[in-house]
């Protein structure tokens, strides 16, 4: 890995990281506070699956509708049959539709932000202009990463310990996708395509997570306040968007 890549690979991955430990900030959640988390990650993992997912993946590969369907099934099917067999600890009791929650959102994050390590690094090798283009429309979405999975994973485990790994964890994943990246370089690169339908994939997995788990505990607490934070979500969204867009001439 180059050096240039190596540094917003970096970037990258700490962004991930600091997502996790704005979460963190506050000590102590009240049970508002958990459903107004979940009501603002459901809006997070709703706007970077529209506003992010979807247009990147149909920009590469017209079929991605399909994929983002299979997305939803898959995690449907996963609930379903699947999620019961996964284990938490002694001290975490979670429901078997909340296991599906966290290990589908981790998941769908993991296979995310692999690709946007490998994007990085690949692009890097083609061009440093076109290195700079491709982490600048990455690093754009990894705080609302970071905030969003350790705000899920908290939620549902009450361990704040288990919600800033999972950030650590997106790291590591963005880090072992530019590794990839750099040892495939020299042989076989997965095209554009491939990775458009992995990004679908997980844009499916994110909408069914916001819509069928996350907005409707959210809805069922009948707390106007609470929900009130779906917008808050979407509205941090395009406010980091905004700031990061704001930087772009300092990270050239």
């Amino acid at each position: 890995m180059g050096g240039n890549s190596l540094l917003y690979v970096g970037l990258a991955a700490a962004a991930n990281v600091v997502g996790g430990f704005v979460f963190l900030l506050k000590r102590n959640w009240s049970h508002r506070g958990l459903h107004a988390l979940m009501a603002l990650s459901a809006g997070l993992l709703l706007a970077i699956a529209i506003l992010d997912f979807v247009p990147e993946s149909l920009e590469h590969n017209s079929f991605s509708p399909i994929f983002i369907l299979i997305g939803i099934i898959g995690m449907y099917l996963f609930q379903h049959f699947v999620a019961g067999h996964f284990h938490f600890g002694e001290e975490a009791h979670v429901p078997k539709h909340r296991k599906s929650t966290v290990v589908g959102t981790i998941a769908g994050m993991l296979i995310h932000t692999f690709f946007d390590g490998f994007s990085i690094a690949a692009s890097f090798t083609v061009d440093f202009r076109v290195g700079i283009t491709v982490f600048i429309s990455i690093f754009l979405h990894k705080i609302p990463d970071g905030i969003t999975i350790s705000s899920i994973i908290y939620v549902f485990t009450r361990n704040r310990n288990k919600a800033l790994h999972a950030a650590l964890l997106l790291g590591v994943s963005t880090v072992a996708g530019a590794i990839i990246a750099t040892l495939l370089s020299n042989y076989f690169v997965p095209s554009e395509q491939i990775v458009a339908v992995a990004i679908a994939f997980s844009a499916g997995i994110f909408i069914y997570v916001a819509l069928t788990d996350l907005l409707p505990a959210v809805n069922a607490t009948g707390d106007r306040l609470a929900s009130s934070f779906f917008f808050v979500g979407v509205s941090l969204y395009f406010l980091l968007s905004w700031v990061i867009q704001s930087l772009t001439p300092a990270l050239h």
